[in-house]
């Protein structure tokens, strides 16, 4: 005898899971494509199915049991596994078969997202997911094969491959300082600072590698990213340190340019970063040996100011 496995159906797991994640039968009906009378009935199934009150209503609210928690919790990542399982079949290959380079936001959607073509058409049958990190990964936790961060080349348990040194500029906008305009680095703090978050010692690094002291407090707008920051110096705020290598588009096009001089190191280098624990793939190999050959330029000569283009 063959006996029959005591599963819910698919569409009753989704109209709980959507039910309990907007706390109301109507709106998730809207997501799932179901009536508010259809999300309750499908709910009240698997509640008679379980044995065991999922919901309870206190007024108007909507309020998970803990048996309704606790079952959210537990079939929430299978859901998810189905999911994953279904995307896979359809694009013919696993998740995990693609290479995961973790990238810190910034220098990915400024600098290597746009070089990655170049990547593609080399190794045209290498998947690969680009994923946030810190600059500090857990490479035993998150799963990334291969990683390009800044820092001072010192990484836990993973080998490390410097690229190249990060050099920052002041720049500005032509709105704010005429372009061609050259001002004696002292003359920063006429100008309003931006902030970076991510970066809160931007300017003391500046500052640091100009040789000054600051005089008074740094303060200005804020922004939480440095591609953040580098759109709020085109948009006229204030005056912005940023890396040299996520702006020199932007100075060749003119939008941005350099007032107070040549680009200064910051204290930091950018490098290709792997786990040791994982071994040595071809695929991550593929990977390093094409970012080291991509940057070479950058190693051989620190990026100066970039002359707009007439």
């Amino acid at each position: 005898m063959i006996m029959r496995r005591f599963l819910p159906s698919l569409t009753a797991l989704t109209a709980f899971e959507a039910a309990a994640t907007y706390r109301n039968f109507t709106r998730a009906g809207e997501d799932i494509g179901l009536t508010q009378s259809g999300v309750s009935r499908q709910v009240s199934n698997l509640e008679n199915l379980l044995g065991v009150r999922l919901f309870e209503r206190i007024g108007p609210r909507l309020l998970l049991t803990e048996a309704g928690r606790n079952y959210l919790e537990s079939i929430t990542k299978y859901l998810d596994g189905l999911e994953e399982a279904s995307i896979d079949a359809v694009r013919g290959s696993k998740l995990q078969d693609a290479t995961r380079i973790g990238v810190q936001d910034s220098f990915a959607s400024q600098w290597l997202v746009p070089r990655m073509a170049g990547f593609m058409k080399r190794f045209p049958d290498t998947q690969f997911n680009m994923v946030p990190t810190t600059d500090t990964p857990d490479f035993s936790e998150n799963n990334i094969d291969v990683a390009v961060l800044r820092g001072r080349g010192a990484w836990t348990d993973a080998h490390a491959y410097k690229l190249f040194e990060e050099m920052i500029t002041v720049v500005a906008a032509p709105s704010l300082i005429p372009k061609g305009e050259k001002l004696e680095p002292q003359l920063y703090n006429k100008f309003q600072k931006i902030q970076n978050a991510r970066r809160p010692d931007s300017w003391l690094r500046w500052l640091e590698a100009m040789k000054m002291a600051h005089e008074g407090p740094i303060f200005g707008p804020r922004f939480a990213q440095t591609t953040m920051v580098i759109k709020a110096a085109v948009s006229g705020l204030g005056l912005a340190v940023v890396p040299m290598v996520m702006v020199e588009d932007l100075l060749r096009d003119g939008q941005l340019h350099c007032p107070f001089g040549d680009p200064v190191p910051s204290g930091y280098s950018y490098f290709v970063v792997y786990p040791m624990n994982k071994g040595v793939s071809k695929r991550v190999m593929d990977f390093r040996d094409w970012i080291i050959s991509e940057t070479r330029r950058l190693r051989l000569k620190p990026a100066r100011s970039v002359s707009p283009t007439v």
